[in-house]
């Protein structure tokens, strides 16, 4: 089973910060996040996935 890796208080404060600004983000936003911050694009992506179920 592949382990949880949990965002940093740094790395959530980004995310955060985007996401007040575009809470669906393009591939380049992503993108740009994932290098950013050393994320996967992939786990970004789920980020905000779960991050807009949570507001709804």
């Amino acid at each position: 089973p592949r382990k949880r890796t949990r965002a940093t208080p740094e790395q959530l404060a980004v995310l955060e910060k985007t996401f007040n600004v575009n809470p669906s983000p393009n591939n380049r936003v992503r993108e740009q996040l994932s290098r950013e911050l050393g994320m996967s694009e992939r786990s970004i992506q789920i980020w905000f996935q779960n991050r807009r179920a949570k507001v709804k």
